[in-house]
């Protein structure tokens, strides 16, 4: 039986990249189907594309709007101050541990073209979507999906229902056009979610009664001048998904270069 099912599986992954194993052979065929399943609808309507590609390409609309939501919850109620703003800072501290990690791992972890790159799917491009974007640049795990995935359960620590949209915002606004417009496979998506909602969770269970937030937390009232414009600029990084500090560190790596 199990050698019945191997076979099938093989012979259906027949014209996609090889894996050395067989779960490597079951992810695949899983990609395959959602992808193929979902880009039968790319061009069949120049302004659904593009309205998906808009919204993938705004960081106003992902990041955006789930850090108006950390901001509101900041300043919600002075009754619940200390129990928001420690699950706060925990979230967003879990924020850059998450995008760290899923980084980390598409630069270690073999390479993996994305799907609009990826020859034997015959990926048909959505208009508007640049096909030489992201060429070069691993696709698994995905860092957008562990970066807003830790953020919206981070939410949830904090209010249920803003919490339960968060998830649902991140999941169809967010996750989703990735696979349709071919940045992602579902499984970069779903090992990205997996980091994201596991480092949210370790954050603000385990971690968010330590002194070190406790003394962040106090730093807003002692030193508020101080603490709102960091508390600003890391913010706005998440929203603009910390592109400005890669660009920032990439130049700086250049520079040194050319001056060693």
């Amino acid at each position: 039986m199990h050698i019945v099912i191997a076979k099938n599986l093989i012979d259906y992954s027949a014209n996609l990249p090889i894996y050395d194993s067989s779960i490597g052979i079951i992810m695949n065929v899983f990609d395959f189907k959602i992808i193929s399943y979902l880009n039968q609808f790319s061009q069949h309507s120049e302004v659904i594309d593009k309205t998906i590609e808009f919204l993938s390409g705004d960081h106003l609309l992902k990041g955006g709007v789930l850090i108006t939501i950390i901001w509101w919850a900041w300043f919600k109620d002075k009754d619940t101050y200390l129990h928001n703003r420690t699950h706060i800072i925990s979230t967003l501290l879990s924020c850059i541990i998450a995008i760290a990690i899923a980084r980390f791992l598409q630069l270690t972890l073999a390479f993996r073209a994305r799907p609009m790159h990826e020859e034997s799917l015959h990926f048909v491009v959505p208009h508007g979507v640049i096909q030489t974007n992201l060429d070069g640049w691993s696709s698994f795990p995905s860092d957008h999906t562990a970066l807003f995935f830790a953020l919206a359960t981070g939410i949830c620590f904090i209010s249920k229902k803003m919490g339960a949209f968060a998830l649902f915002y991140t999941t169809v606004f967010i996750a989703l056009p990735r696979i349709y417009l071919g940045l992602h496979y579902p499984t970069d998506i779903i090992v990205g979610a997996i980091i994201g909602i596991n480092t949210a969770l370790i954050m603000n269970t385990y971690c968010n009664n330590t002194k070190y937030l406790h003394a962040i937390e106090q730093w807003s009232y002692s030193k508020p001048a101080i603490f709102y414009p960091v508390f600003f600029l890391l913010t706005y990084q998440i929203v603009d998904l910390f592109d400005s500090v890669r660009k920032l560190a990439e130049n700086v790596a250049k520079f040194i270069h050319i001056v060693i």
